[in-house]
């Protein structure tokens, strides 16, 4: 446990120090936020009232689309943020200090567990510590609150959403082996993923094509579920009437199931077959480091080499 502990601290370490990396891993969630004040947000609130037809005063509205906006957002922090941090697992490879940290007491799996788990603390605090803001201001703005109840579910939900983004960032990272690529990859998930994921507009306006595709990605589900839980909060606090509910929540904010590829699969299997494939991410990952090792070399190398990459750890 020691071993995991000193190792989980160096790399969270590691990347809250670099100012470059934690500033570009919220990179994408600035562009979001930035577009939906621009132009976004009126696209929504259009949408909205021809349908409600002023049922809902402006900070009414502000309330209800902000509070869908900022789970968007949190779903891509999620992801950004645990490529962020497998970057140094990804420099650690590329430096082979991977290898040289065998060298010590610790171990393959001991390695990939801290990798992990310091992927995981820091996606996690960070993405909560910019919910908790982010309710501070939507409140404060609009005189209208999320209730506790809502927020700690969505923190649960985020606890979730965070377990999978980084076991799949940690098998992505397994297979490429390079931070120039995490890079690129940082860079184009926000845009991917806000479109496909419903953030950005709903699918009402995109087609169904953009809605088939990202019924493959384990993060629309995840969205669709904490819009859902934030949503009926707002909507029950603001007594929108029941028959416009199903209609706003669908072609509004993209906040109804929409299954698998057409099919009508439930949320809960959605998010289950989710989970279950981070899981498997994990267990192939551990596997390929297992038989490949950290740096793709075998697995035993000299004693003169062992000693040439103790050096260029220190």
């Amino acid at each position: 446990m020691k071993n995991i502990f000193a190792l989980t601290k160096r790399n969270c370490l590691l990347f809250l120090r670099s100012k470059s990396t934690v500033f570009f891993s919220f990179f994408s969630s600035i562009i979001l936020v930035v577009l939906y004040f621009l132009f976004i947000a009126k696209l929504y609130a259009q949408g909205f009232n021809e349908l409600v037809d002023g049922i809902m005063n402006s900070k009414q509205l502000n309330f209800a689309i902000y509070s869908q906006m900022i789970v968007g957002v949190l779903v891509i922090n999620s992801v950004s943020l645990s490529v962020g941090m497998f970057t140094f697992m990804a420099i650690d490879f590329e430096k082979r200090k991977t290898d040289a940290f065998l060298l010590t007491k610790a171990t393959k799996f001991q390695l990939i567990i801290s990798y992990l788990l310091s992927a995981l603390l820091v996606s996690f605090v960070l993405n909560l510590f910019m919910f908790i803001l982010a309710v501070l201001i939507i409140g404060i703005a609009t005189s209208y609150w999320l209730s506790a109840g809502a927020f700690f579910a969505v923190v649960g939900v985020l606890i979730i959403l965070t377990v999978v983004s980084c076991s799949i960032m940690l098998l992505i990272t397994t297979l490429v082996r390079s931070s120039t690529a995490l890079g690129v990859i940082n860079g184009i998930i926000g845009t991917i993923l806000g479109f496909l994921c419903g953030i950005y507009m709903p699918y009402s306006n995109m087609g169904n094509g953009a809605k088939y595709v990202g019924s493959f990605l384990p993060f629309t589900h995840f969205a669709i579920w904490l819009k859902q839980i934030v949503l009926n909060n707002v909507f029950y606090q603001l007594n929108l009437p029941d028959e416009f509910v199903s209609v706003v929540r669908e072609q509004c904010f993209s906040a109804e199931n929409i299954g698998f590829c057409g099919l009508n699969a439930p949320l809960w299997v959605m998010i289950l077959i989710g989970s279950i494939f981070a899981l498997i991410c994990i267990g192939i990952s551990i596997f390929l480091i297992n038989t490949k090792g950290f740096s793709g070399q075998p697995k035993h190398i000299n004693d003169k080499k062992k000693k040439d990459l103790l050096k260029k750890s220190k």
